[in-house]
């Protein structure tokens, strides 16, 4: 696969989406994660394929509870960080508006963690374009890091968008009361809030 990061030992960013509404204390947005530098990637996507060889993208909603628990060990292996910014309360008529503040708080956390780029998992043409104008926007405002660059893939482009995906998974059960996935990757997760 060819390289997503701009220099050798740069810090990437691969990030994923995830909403909770139900059985949570707020609805909530969650915008999160995964860095690396590009060799470390190399090795998470090597073992995540190895964890799902069917379909386009692992996906946590589809995983029952022995696949989650590999997934998450697989995970807490690998010499990755993990952000997770959590928007409440969400108003699911204004998801998109949450969405452009995490995205604001998760560039200004990568930044800060050393990364130089990050990779939000495409979603339709038409929600694309709206990030994609995001951008700009938050730039021109000072409102976004002046050198971080952001890109988007599918998700099945890069199996490091699927580890982003694992953790939300986990982080949004811990949310609902049911911590065994999480315990598990808790000590290289950074949680960020941002009240709606």
């Amino acid at each position: 696969m060819k390289d997503r990061i701009a220099a050798p030992g740069a810090i990437g960013a691969w990030g994923d989406e995830s909403m909770r509404t139900s059985k949570v204390s707020e609805p909530m947005y969650l915008l999160g994660a995964a860095l690396a530098d590009e060799a470390t990637a190399a090795e998470a996507r090597e073992a995540m394929r190895m964890i799902h060889r069917s379909g386009p993208k692992l996906h946590w909603r589809d995983l029952d509870h022995k696949a989650k628990l590999q997934s998450v060990e697989t995970i807490a292996s690998l010499s990755l960080d993990h952000l997770v910014v959590v928007a409440t309360p969400l108003d699911p008529k204004r998801q998109e508006r949450a969405r452009a503040k995490c995205i604001e708080r998760l560039c200004w956390e990568v930044e800060d963690l050393g990364g130089s780029q990050v990779i939000l998992e495409a979603r339709t043409p038409s929600l694309n374009a709206r990030d994609r104008n995001l951008i700009p926007k938050l730039r021109g405002k000072s409102a976004l890091p002046v050198n971080l660059r952001v890109d988007w893939l599918r998700g099945s482009e890069d199996p490091m968008l699927w580890v982003a995906d694992q953790v939300l998974g986990a982080y949004g059960d811990a949310e609902t009361g049911d911590e065994r996935y999480m315990s598990v990757i808790i000590q290289d997760v950074l949680v960020s809030r941002i009240k709606l």
